[in-house]
């Protein structure tokens, strides 16, 4: 029957520093908030408290590279104990929970343990987090082969909510390893099971502790970039598709084209993230290597860890291949665009300037008019019997203003400017517009060219 002895429950978290429309100093505030609310979590969940200078120590991401917080208390009948470890890398923040039950337990109890630990597991803030990996770790007394893999097997079940087998098996420090990482490798989620063979071997694994966590965070730092890579090569093509649809500028209007400009705009973005996604990933698939052969070296001669390469294999082999491949065939459409951006420009150019000399043209009609009515107010005080008898000028004021009282002043006043305005607006637009269109027309028709 298996027994394992002190089952620890690890999870090896990563948050970016900056994400996409966030900038590094509120995800900072966002991620110290998160923090703040661990010791609060623990009070409440362990009742365990903290001195004001551990807790701004734990806090100060900024200024302290690294702090822990350490507990220990009663959680569902089982003494319970652990901590919250948190980095600041260079481009992310870091953080470990190491949770542990002393004793002895059996397969059931193990799962049951689990859940218990997974209550005091935090929960992620809501930034761009690239990968968490989980570790069920413990020395084992007794247990078949067998049951030691049905063990990983249910772990799995319990944190992922779903049946899986092992992708990787292996040895570590004298003890069983399983790796499982969900139904296919850019599934960006881990768990690993190491079963120590003694308790010499299972503290043994605490000086790895930060070679797990590098090691762990250069692996989902891959992952992360290509599945970046597919959303930017999605997008790519759909903006590439919608681009080439409205190619024939001539039929746009301005706001129309003023989006197809800012559609090329963003083609041109993504194709340098994604050239970035590729860089990303070569970088860290060299660090994941040289970190292996860092721990290798430190392991024991017999260990097996062949398993953590077959990943860098597998990704090496398919992931830059496939990005530099979408990369070189988004460079061509990328020049195609850049040709169909400047002819977009030069008619934006042309719109706006057709558009500014349409309002300019309306200005100037309607300056036309409204100085013409000033100054015709201005004289037709003194002609306001002269107006008044003439039929044709006192029936159009009729029409055009019944509110006003017949006879009055100010109708045929008001009435006699308003008119004067309006012929004179007139006049000047058949001046400005209609006349060239007229003499553009009969230039086409005998020259055959267009003016």
């Amino acid at each position: 029957m298996l027994k394992l002895v002190d089952p620890t429950l690890n999870l090896f978290t990563y948050t970016l520093k900056q994400g996409l429309g966030v900038e590094e100093s509120e995800t900072r505030k966002i991620y110290r908030r998160f923090l703040a609310g661990l010791p609060k979590q623990l009070h409440k969940k362990l009742g365990v408290s903290f001195n004001a200078e551990k807790k701004q120590k734990f806090l100060a991401v900024d200024k302290v590279k690294e702090a822990d917080l350490t507990f220990t208390g009663n959680l569902h009948n089982h003494r319970v104990e652990g901590r919250y470890r948190r980095w600041n890398d260079t481009d992310n923040y870091q953080l470990l929970f190491d949770g542990y039950v002393d004793d002895k337990y059996e397969t059931g109890q193990v799962i049951e343990l689990i859940k218990d630990l997974q209550y005091l597991t935090p929960e992620l803030p809501k930034l761009e987090n690239i990968g968490q990996t989980w570790m069920l770790s413990g020395s084992l007394e007794s247990g078949t082969d067998a049951e030691a893999e049905e063990l990983a097997k249910k772990a799995y079940k319990n944190l992922f909510k779903k049946d899986g087998v092992p992708q990787g098996i292996g040895e570590f420090l004298g003890g069983k390893v399983a790796e499982f990482w969900g139904d296919k490798i850019e599934d960006n989620l881990q768990l690993l099971v190491i079963l120590y063979p003694d308790d010499a071997a299972f503290r043994e694994c605490a000086v790895f502790y930060e070679h797990w966590l590098d090691l762990l965070c250069f692996r989902h730092k891959i992952i992360w970039a290509y599945e970046n890579s597919l959303l930017l090569k999605e997008r790519l093509v759909t903006n590439y598709n919608q681009i080439v649809a409205i190619r024939n500028t001539s039929r746009l209007n301005l706001p129309k084209l003023l989006e197809a400009m800012g559609k090329l705009s963003d083609f041109a973005i993504d194709l340098n993230y994604l050239e970035l996604q590729y860089s990303t990933i070569n970088v860290n698939l060299e660090k994941y290597e040289n970190k292996l052969v860092e721990m290798q070296a430190k392991a024991r001669p017999t260990d097996d860890l062949q398993f953590l390469q077959v990943f860098c294999d597998d990704a090496k082999t398919k992931y830059p291949k496939q990005i530099k491949k979408d990369i070189d065939n988004f460079r061509p459409c990328l020049e195609i665009l850049q040709s169909l951006t400047d002819t977009i420009r030069g008619t934006v150019e042309i719109r706006k300037a057709e558009s500014d000399r349409s309002f300019q043209n309306f200005v100037g009609i309607v300056g036309v008019g409204l100085s013409t009515g000033g100054t015709i107010a201005s004289a037709s005080a003194n002609y306001k019997t002269e107006i008044e008898a003439n039929p044709v000028i006192n029936t159009a004021i009729n029409t055009l203003f019944p509110l006003f009282e017949p006879g009055s002043g100010l109708r045929i006043i008001m009435g006699f400017t308003i008119i004067s305005g309006l012929a004179a607006s007139l006049l000047t637009w058949i001046i400005i517009v209609v006349l060239p269109c007229i003499f553009r027309y009969l230039w086409g028709l005998i020259t055959g060219k267009k003016w």
